[in-house]
């Protein structure tokens, strides 16, 4: 056996491994992500003030950017009208924020989490 075939094994075989992981990890940090997307919405909906109620949405806007980036093996075009969809109830949120109506952007979170629910239940 030569010098090189050791470490070129190494490397098919690290690599090879890699790509077979791949799904998991990125199902892992969509996983994590919807977590903290529900943690965040937790924390707006319980929030009694703008500036806290705005820091949870950013986080949450956070997210969803991360989380539309993400591949999405089971069924990629609905995720992506998911995440679409999310976004545009965000710049609801958004403009109640601007016009600091709380009882605006609180039913618009309302309605991202009825959204939630019909993706989920889409996506399984």
């Amino acid at each position: 056996m030569s010098k090189t075939s050791l470490p070129l094994r190494a490397s098919l075989f690290l690599f090879a491994a890699l790509l077979a992981v791949s799904p998991f990890a990125q199902a892992g940090e969509i996983k994590m992500l919807m977590r903290d997307m529900k943690l965040a919405m937790q924390g707006a909906m319980a929030s009694t003030t703008m500036p806290a109620l705005s820091s949870y949405v950013g986080r949450l806007e956070s997210d969803v950017e991360q989380a539309s980036h993400q591949p999405y093996r089971d069924d990629q075009p609905t995720y992506d009208e998911g995440m679409q969809t999310l976004r545009r109830e965000l710049a609801e949120v958004d403009q109640a924020i601007r016009s600091n109506d709380l009882t605006t952007a609180r039913n618009a979170l309302r309605k991202i989490d009825a959204t939630r629910k019909h993706y989920h239940d889409l996506l399984g």
